[in-house]
């Protein structure tokens, strides 16, 4: 597959960069994304072929650029001398978020393998974890504070939906591929620190939406 050809030239690529970066500018970044996302997308295809990662390199590039953009701050601008280092920078978060992918992927084959090992339950059983999961679905939705969150608890962790199917479903809730991923590490951080939530043991209702 030949490499995407890069339009910008250094000066505008880099002045587009520092705009987005140091003036915080989402036009700019949003220009950025379509300008580098074919290239991106070319990083992920590579890496899609070398560690059998099950999703798209679309996907993959979305996630990079997320990760770029929360990484990067106006005070490490400076650390990044030219374009190449920057573009450097984004290929080095599209191989972080495909390994996370695998990692991830592994993590729920050995969790499957585990649940299909796992000895039928009894009937008492089965109706003292339901009991606890709904316990629990309770106090996470207590934590919820926006709608956009809510859209993310339910389509994200109980339905399992990639974040761009998310933005596609809901339009009006997200304006952005970027505000799905801040609503859904908003939603994670208020879950991690919830001391209600840290009773329970979240593995044993993962896969029944908590």
């Amino acid at each position: 597959m030949a490499l995407p050809q890069i339009v910008d030239t250094h000066d505008t690529g880099y002045t587009l960069f520092r705009q987005a970066i140091v003036d915080r500018d989402a036009e700019a970044w949003a220009a950025l994304c379509t300008c580098y996302q074919p290239l991106l997308m070319h990083w992920a295809n590579q890496s899609c072929a070398s560690m059998a990662i099950d999703e798209s390199s679309r996907d993959l590039a979305d996630q990079a650029f997320a990760r770029a953009w929360a990484a990067l701050t106006p005070l490490c601008f400076g650390t990044f001398a030219n374009l190449a280092a920057l573009l450097a920078y984004l290929r080095t978060c599209v191989t972080s978020v495909a390994l996370d992918c695998v990692r991830a992927q592994t993590a729920r084959s050995r969790l499957r393998e585990q649940l299909d090992e796992h000895p039928v339950a009894t009937p008492e059983q089965i109706v003292l974890h339901e009991a606890e999961c709904r316990e629990l679905w309770h106090l996470v939705s207590k934590v919820v504070a926006t709608a956009q969150e809510h859209t993310i608890l339910y389509e994200c962790f109980v339905l399992d939906l990639p974040p761009r199917l998310i933005l596609t479903r809901h339009p009006d809730r997200f304006a952005t591929i970027d505000s799905v991923y801040a609503a859904k590490r908003n939603l994670l951080d208020r879950l991690r620190r919830s001391p209600e939530l840290r009773q329970f043991d979240w593995k044993q209702c993962i896969f029944e939406g908590f």
